[in-house]
């Protein structure tokens, strides 16, 4: 088993110490490839090295933020990896932001420099001069784009690299509790929040992640997921990282290149969410899989269909887990017996706790927000960024509050319901928007489904907006047909809408506050109005 994958300490527990390590270990082994070009643990080291020195002489030091505007790129590695060395902070910025969530990004504290890739620029350059802070842009690729802006210095990213040396840097000693990266949240339910993450936390997370998977140094891990989210971070790269594994990584998921990819690449391992799995079960065949050497796979929001059907049809064993940016993967599903169903146990180190609105334990079976706390040092949220106020509400009594609902059973067994603004109170009983879209998304040409509650005299009404097959269309009478032979009656939602797609985050999370905003459509179908 790797070293770093036991008691290392809270000073060493930092992604760029450790790729120091490995790179007088591993040498000339493969850490990451992209499309056509590989970069060694040794190459990788030094171009963390350039980047370390480049934004020195730019007089970046510890503390300071550093915001990234790139799609998954080699160069975003090396900027994560060489602004850790020197203490910088990470500002990673979501590709589709525009202007209004760039700028709520980068107004919580200073953020002097700018890395963009200019194609990418647009957004950002509209409300520049909103953010008094930025004194230098730094452009991937080209800085035509950005030559008009006065107000900023303008660098470019390959002649400030190319004139820096790949010597180790003198820098200020870097600990793993020091401030790493601040990571936005998905925002699914209002505007994103910062999540201030430790070096620590990061360790913590793909140590974890590694030890799950039993990966080991054999192993490659297929990596589609966006290097301006923590799941690319740590829970795809860092486990690589720490085990001396291979990265394989992509520009963005695509269904059409993940079986193609994963033979062609020799891709052993690679992370999931719900609704890839459900969009790999419904365009691919196990025909796609053969002669793939894929056997494991790591991720969350399955439901417990696809999660058995995807393990059955291709061979691939998976697992899962509960966890959040702010409280670290806590929850681990067992891999013996897996009830699909639970997302699994608190794994050593952390208590779960079910409260009610009162911060009030509540008994087995009954459902409340999810409360955690940790024993190991960082393993949590430094705190949310700029926002002290809503990092003491989400830490009352000394409890994490994570905003999810659940409940655990008498055997310690967590079940996830969904957020806790999620959960709707339909004449007097809470529903779970969870256990609603799981059952309408068990009727045939269902690709996706997000289910609201729509404000009522006597509540909530429950609406499901759906993703429907173009071959394989159900109309509304049987969508609410199957609803009602699988949920109790003051479950079954009343209002149904088709649509295109539904709108989602970078990270293809839905974004229910966008449907909260038009509740009733044009195209909306009543039940109660005889379908009308």
């Amino acid at each position: 088993m790797s070293e770093f994958l036991g008691s290392l300490p809270l000073a060493e527990q930092v992604a760029a110490k450790i790729l120091v390590r490995q790179a007088e270990t591993l040498g000339e082994r493969v850490f990451v490839a992209f499309g056509d070009r590989s970069v060694t643990y040794r190459e990788a080291n030094a171009r963390a090295n350039r980047v370390a020195n480049a934004f020195r002489a730019l007089g970046v030091t510890k503390g300071t933020r550093v915001g990234i505007l790139l799609r998954n790129r080699l160069e975003y590695l090396d900027l994560w990896f060489g602004l850790s060395r020197i203490g910088a902070v990470q500002i990673p910025i979501n590709i589709e932001y525009r202007s209004q969530q760039i700028l709520h990004a980068l107004h919580r504290a200073p953020v002097p420099i700018v890395v963009v890739e200019e194609a990418l620029a647009g957004e950002l350059l509209a409300v520049i001069d909103q953010v008094p802070g930025v004194q230098a842009l730094i452009g991937v690729d080209s800085t035509l784009a950005l030559s008009g802006h006065r107000k900023q210095k303008v660098l470019s990213y390959t002649e400030c690299i190319e004139a820096a040396s790949t010597e180790e840097p003198r820098t200020a000693e870097i600990a793993g509790f020091d401030l790493g990266v601040v990571m936005n949240t998905s925002g699914t339910t209002g505007p994103s929040k910062g999540v201030q993450l430790s070096h620590a936390q990061q360790y913590i997370l793909g140590r974890s992640i590694a030890l799950d998977l039993g990966l080991t140094e054999r192993d490659v891990y297929y990596n589609c997921f966006p290097l301006f989210h923590n799941t690319a971070q740590a829970m795809i790269t860092l486990p690589v990282l720490l085990t001396g594994a291979k990265m394989v990584l992509t520009e963005k998921f695509s269904a059409k290149r993940f079986w193609p990819d994963v033979r062609e690449q020799g891709c052993t391992v690679f992370y999931y969410i719900g609704e890839i799995l459900r969009i790999l079960l419904k365009s691919t065949s196990a025909e796609d899989s053969k002669g793939a050497v894929l056997r494991a796979g790591w991720g969350i929001g399955a439901s417990p269909k696809d999660f058995l059907e995807f393990q059955r049809r291709h061979g691939v064993a998976l697992r899962s887990g509960y966890g959040s940016t702010e409280a670290n993967v806590l929850v681990y599903l067992p891999h013996e017996n897996p009830d699909p169903a639970s997302v699994g146990r608190a794994t050593r180190g952390y208590e779960v706790r079910i409260a009610n609105e009162h911060d009030e334990p509540l008994p087995a079976g009954q459902m409340g927000e999810i409360l955690v706390r940790a024993a190991e040092p960082c393993t949590l949220m430094l705190g949310y960024d700029g926002d002290p106020q809503a990092t003491l509400a989400a830490w009352r009594d000394l409890w994490f509050h994570t905003g999810d609902a659940g409940y655990l059973d008498a055997g310690g067994n967590l079940y996830f319901m969904g957020r806790v603004r999620d959960v709707m109170r339909v004449r007097g009983e809470n529903v779970s928007a969870f256990e609603v879209e799981e059952a309408i998304a068990e009727v045939s040409g269902v690709l996706e489904v997000a289910a609201i509650g729509v404000p009522s005299e006597l509540g909530d009404d429950i609406k499901v907006v759906v993703v429907a097959s173009p071959d394989l269309k159900p109309d509304a009478a049987a969508l609410i047909a199957h609803a009602q032979s699988r949920l109790p009656k003051f479950a079954i939602p009343r209002y149904v809408e088709f649509v295109a797609a539904l709108p989602k985050t970078e990270t293809n999370k839905v974004r229910k506050n966008v449907l909260r905003e038009t509740p009733m459509g044009p195209g909306t179908w009543d039940r109660l109005a005889g379908g009308s």
